[in-house]
């Protein structure tokens, strides 16, 4: 298994991966939109708020495009708010498109319908063969609790590994790519896999703390 882990702006990294080289884009972008201006409260919300978060990702998608087999596979996590955006942008690129859920088990503080879970966008190339695994669209993991947590929005390694095991099957050449890798855990879950990895993360505290917590698993 080979990890590649790349500091800076994965915008800019992503044209230095030769093209058609990766079989699985699997990462969890920043996806929550930008909240309402307190300055424009005596103004309706409009879509055109989420301009920003929407012009950075038909980029991102255009980009991830060339690198990305034509028998590969999106899976990109996300909630209501940006779903739709997701789903417009990876349209031209995929031949269908799958929402998968993350079902966190148990609710989040609140006293109305408490938030339990989190979207992923599933889309599959043109020439992408059937993935025979069997398994249901709905994942039950526990979140990762706050005193473990070294990002905020850290996801369950073994939530990643479940996917991605059934998307890899026994054929550990395939390359992950994960342009947000945050502090690792799709690069862990790829590593008790047994796959290859290429993680790219902006932030140099975050990129620090993935490539410690990779090079030291199973040490």
């Amino acid at each position: 298994m080979t990890c590649q882990l790349l500091s800076g702006d994965c915008v800019d990294l992503l044209d230095d991966l030769a093209a058609n080289s990766i079989d699985i884009l699997y990462t969890d972008p920043p996806y929550i939109p930008p909240s309402h201006s307190s300055t424009l409260t005596k103004y309706k919300k409009t879509l055109s708020e989420m301009g920003i978060l929407e012009s950075f990702f038909k980029r991102f998608i255009e980009k991830v495009d060339r690198v990305l087999k034509d028998d590969g596979i999106f899976v990109i996590y996300c909630n209501c708010d940006s779903y739709a955006m997701f789903y417009i942008h990876l349209y031209p690129y995929v031949k269908k498109q799958r929402c998968f859920i993350w079902d966190k088990i148990s609710c989040s503080l609140g006293y109305t319908f408490r938030h339990q879970h989190e979207m992923i966008i599933c889309g599959e190339r043109p020439n992408m063969k059937p993935i025979k695994c069997g398994t249901g669209d709905i994942f039950k993991y526990k979140v990762v609790k706050a005193k473990d947590k070294d990002h905020p929005a850290q996801k369950p390694v073994d939530l990643h590994t479940h996917i991605l095991r059934n998307m890899i099957g026994d054929d550990t050449d395939k390359v992950v790519l994960d342009p947000f890798m945050g502090t690792g855990s799709i690069g862990l879950a790829c590593k008790d896999i047994g796959c290859k990895y290429i993680g790219m993360e902006i932030e140099p505290e975050y990129f620090k703390v993935a490539q410690e917590k990779i090079t030291m698993r199973d040490l």
